[in-house]
């Protein structure tokens, strides 16, 4: 909203005097709307859960005085709560299934090293009957012990491999339900950190601001599911704070970054704070979605604050000086009539055209169409 004061004449003006055209200075002046903010806060947000979204079960009033530790927010926790025991029913199945594949794997390998013990006493048997002279025996005989032998000594081999066999098998399949039991212990944990981090607690002392809803236009509440990351409440610090406005599409490159503005808190009109425009957003957006105004964000840093009294949320008006002009021409409103397409000045001896180059509820700066004395007539 455009708005412009001239220099040394406050008040209304009064439409019984004459309405001459004069010269004065005028300052130029952009009234924005905003509300309060702090520079810092601490924020607490959303946590990472394995069901990625979750519902607001209970949270502390907006503006409610914490202190730190005390439970601020909680989320629904049923599915969580249901799951956990599934989970750990299942950590115990798995060490139970360690435990049988233990028990398992050390029959199994009692059983082969037995047949390999077995196989090497049947060598060792074949291998004194072999080293009896040749010609002890008939030639075949002598030939069936040496077979015996070398049938011996494979059966040894064979049965070595399938232990060593088994015990690799053995080794790998008790990994396997080890892998398992990890991942289940891992389940359990996530699931238990997962419960505990469904309640939010303030981290110090401080005043609790309960965040907005980015697309609703409100603030959060019970029954929202708000996403992972997203900052549902925070505790501001009240000792540094600023000034979030918007400025109207309409009145754009009338505000710019460094122009010095006065702020006016709606709560308390008396204690004018002097401030500087710190940013303004490069792209307007609506300031909500039913709404067809589109609004470019300005910052203002404040020359000081007053926690005492200071409150994020709060009202504030915001006065920019955007410019000064000195010596310029200077109408009554009074004598103007600006409601058709082209403004006039009412002259007594009618309606002249006239070109504007500002106004405010007093007065409006003559570019073309009135020169210094002119009187005006006020409306009928």
């Amino acid at each position: 909203m455009l708005a412009c004061s001239p220099a040394g004449a406050p008040g209304r003006a009064s439409t019984d005097r004459p309405l001459d055209t004069r010269r004065g200075d005028f300052e130029e002046r952009v009234l924005l709307t905003g509300e309060l903010d702090a520079v810092r806060a601490d924020k607490l947000v959303v946590p990472r859960t394995p069901t990625w979204l979750v519902t607001i079960r209970w949270m502390a009033d907006d503006g409610a005085q914490v202190r730190a530790g005390d439970k601020v927010l909680e989320f629904d926790s049923t599915t969580f709560t249901a799951t956990l025991e599934e989970k750990r029913l299942a950590v115990s199945q798995a060490r139970r299934d360690i435990d049988k594949q233990v028990a398992q794997n050390a029959v199994a390998t009692a059983e082969k090293r037995f047949e390999v013990d077995r196989r090497l006493i049947e060598l060792d048997k074949a291998r004194v009957q072999a080293t009896v002279p040749e010609e002890s025996f008939p030639r075949r005989v002598y030939q069936e012990r040496q077979l015996d032998l070398r049938r011996a000594e494979v059966e040894l081999a064979k049965a070595r491999d399938e232990l060593g066999a088994h015990e690799r098998g053995a080794g790998l399949e008790l990994d396997l339900r080890r892998i398992a039991l990890e991942k289940s212990q891992r389940e359990v944990k996530q699931a238990e950190e997962a419960l505990r981090s469904l309640t939010l607690r303030a981290p110090r002392d401080g005043i609790l601001l309960v965040a907005d809803h980015w697309w609703e236009g409100r603030k959060l509440q019970v029954g929202d599911a708000p996403w992972v990351g997203m900052t549902v409440v925070k505790l501001p610090d009240l000792g540094a704070m600023l000034v979030r406005a918007g400025l109207s599409d309409v009145d754009e490159g009338r505000v710019r970054v460094g122009m010095a503005v006065t702020c006016v808190l709606d709560a308390y009109p008396d204690e004018p704070i002097p401030g500087r425009i710190s940013q303004i957003q490069p792209i307007a957006r609506e300031s909500n979605r039913e709404s067809l105004r589109r609004q470019f964000g300005v910052t203002v840093e404040l020359e000081r604050s007053l926690p005492a009294r200071m409150r994020p949320g709060m009202s504030v008006r915001v006065d920019v000086h955007a410019g000064r002009r000195t010596g310029v021409l200077l109408a009554a409103r009074a004598g103007l009539d600006v409601s058709g397409d082209r403004p006039s000045a009412r002259r007594p001896g009618g309606l002249v055209e006239v070109e504007l180059g500002g106004c405010n509820g007093e007065v409006c700066v003559i570019e073309r169409g009135l020169t210094e004395g002119m009187r005006l007539e006020g409306p009928r």
